[in-house]
């Protein structure tokens, strides 16, 4: 890519356009999962975002893989089988990333919610608001049939109430019963999509994936982009994919497009320091109704409690925040199921909100909306000699399906082929990932005598990275120096990431190649120690080093709560 920076802005290069087969604008999970699958088929592409590789929508979901067994109240039974499905091939294909989630469904009363539920398959506007044991069981049952490819789990089993508020003393003890079943967990999803894109560009090394990067332009043919510190190239596409997520209309009106394809609904999450409530969930999910019928869901993530969701319509992803009515309804509803605890604002070390790219659905109830996806074609018109195709709705369990259709359509119209599946191919760190506890002692031992590493050292970065932990490992050597009040990082760790991981923000680290930021687990002299590592790492002078943490400091307060 051959770019040119003007001192009062970006000017644009002589050079002609550089081409390529595909431009995907958008590097959350939808576009970075087609970007791995069209590299995989042989395609050069290129993959840019206005941001970070996974810093919009995608780093905003509840960080369940799920097989949706709320969609089946909406009879979207096909989208049902293919979460399950596609749960179940992550579990295999990201092991280092995507565990099991033993979850409960705490149940109110044994037949209530029936009637609702027939109403909403046959078309009402509303949800059920209350679902008794009879349809609990119903739709647990359905699960488990939709969940039988490439099964990974148990099925599910109902529990009685004594035998649950044994299991979970805090439990109200309203409850008449309780449901268990397994979903799964990604327990770093901006990894997942960073992985996703790395296997892309060692699939196809004429590919090329740009972070900070956004389109500025058109003409005719040729697409201009503008990157870091504006840097200006003008690129070539055969065809053009917009999987930009909520800012989908934004970016097809750089092409002349005036598309209404999204009516996204905000969602937002919080992380409470609560040792009683970890404790209490024992590695559990309770996935449950509010009083208004809407479903919540708290897990143990990292040591914290993660709390989500809302579902409330909202069309600006670029200003969105977790308020404080959405906290006061978090707050209720755990205060509601679990009145053996006390719940505080006090005890939220992060908050996050984001839009889901739902399709424009006027008139339809949020929580009714369908989490399928669609990619509507618009056909090259006068001097666009391109087609764009436009990633609308999806989500995070589905990916990789909704990239393999997408991608077959690509492939069709460029006149390639298919050569390769991805339903079998590991992702990122997850190649070769040990999975059984004999094979993992061997690794650990094996990688311990290659890197000089102690196993323990082995261990945490293999839970972290999977097997491309060895590389991290050989960079840090036998006596890694520990980050300041973060003992389990090191500082050839953080070098390492800002060297190889394509870091160009100080937040990209704090916020996306670590789990620091959202457990609230960073300090202020950590904080300081890793801006100076990267500094070192990326030679920013001292203005760019000072500017990085004003702007990583008012992202963590004004998006997330974090004040340091």
């Amino acid at each position: 890519m051959r770019w040119a920076t003007g001192r009062a802005g970006p000017s644009m290069t002589d050079a002609a356009p550089e081409p390529y087969d595909v431009l995907i604008i958008g590097a959350g999970i939808n576009g970075a999962g087609l970007f791995r699958d069209l590299c995989e088929q042989g395609l050069r592409c290129l993959i840019i975002d206005k941001g970070d590789f996974g810093s919009g929508t995608s780093a905003a979901p509840s960080r369940l893989i799920h097989g949706g067994l709320k969609y089946l109240e909406n009879g979207e039974l096909r989208l049902v089988a293919e979460s399950t499905y596609e749960r179940n091939l992550l579990l295999r294909n990201a092991a280092h990333l995507v565990k099991p989630l033993p979850t409960m469904i705490p149940i109110y009363s044994w037949t209530r919610g029936v009637g609702a539920a027939i109403r909403t398959l046959l078309g009402s506007t509303t949800a059920p608001r209350s679902r008794g044991a009879l349809l609990v069981k119903i739709g647990l049952r359905l699960y488990d049939f939709y969940g039988a490819r490439a099964r990974v789990m148990p099925r599910h089993r109902m529990v009685g109430r004594a035998r649950a508020i044994a299991d979970v003393p805090a439990l109200t003890p309203r409850i008449v019963a309780v449901g268990t079943y397994h979903d799964a967990v990604v327990t770093a999803p901006e990894r997942l999509v960073l992985e996703l894109v790395q296997d892309g560009l060692k699939a196809m090394p004429g590919s090329a994936a740009m972070s900070w990067t956004q389109v500025s332009g058109r003409t005719g043919g040729a697409v201009e982009i503008t990157g870091p510190e504006g840097a200006v190239a003008r690129v070539a596409p055969r065809l053009v994919v917009n999987a930009a997520g909520p800012w989908i209309d934004g970016v097809n009106r750089h092409f002349g497009l005036e598309t209404q394809l999204i009516g996204g609904t905000k969602g937002s999450h919080i992380l409470l320091d609560h040792p009683d409530l970890v404790q209490q969930l024992d590695g559990r999910m309770i996935y449950f109704e509010a009083d208004d019928g809407r479903i919540l869901l708290v897990f143990p993530y990292h040591g914290r409690a993660l709390v989500g969701s809302t579902d409330i319509p909202a069309d600006d992803p670029d200003q969105v925040t977790c308020d404080a009515d959405e906290i006061d309804y978090f707050m209720q509803g755990l205060s509601a199921l679990l009145p053996g605890l006390s719940f505080d604002v006090s005890q939220i070390v992060y908050r996050y909100s984001g839009i889901r790219p739902l399709p424009n659905s006027e008139g339809t109830a949020v929580g009714l909306i369908s989490r399928d996806h669609s990619a509507p074609v618009t056909e090259p018109e006068g001097d666009r000699s391109f087609a764009v195709i436009s990633l609308v709705g999806g989500k995070w369990t589905t990916f990789r399906a909704f990239a393999a259709e997408v991608a077959d359509v690509v492939l069709d119209r460029l006149g390639s082929g298919r050569r390769v599946s991805t339903a079998e191919l590991a992702i990122g760190g997850g190649h070769d990932m040990p999975t059984t506890d004999p094979a993992r002692a061997a690794w650990i031992e094996t990688v311990a005598q290659e890197t000089g590493a102690a196993p323990g050292r082995v261990g945490t970065l293999l839970d972290r990275y999977g097997t491309t932990a060895r590389g991290v490992l050989a960079h840090e050597g036998s006596a890694p120096v520990p980050l300041r009040d973060l003992p389990d990082y090191s500082e050839s760790e953080i070098d390492w990431i800002a060297r190889t991981e394509q870091a160009l923000r100080l937040e990209d680290v704090l916020l996306r190649r670590t789990q620091l930021a959202v457990t609230g687990r960073l300090t202020t002299p950590a904080l300081l120690q890793i801006a100076a590592l990267m500094a070192e790492a990326l030679g920013w002078d001292e203005a760019r080093h000072h500017a990085e943490l004003a702007a990583a400091r008012e992202t963590l307060s004004a998006r997330h709560g974090v004040v340091l």
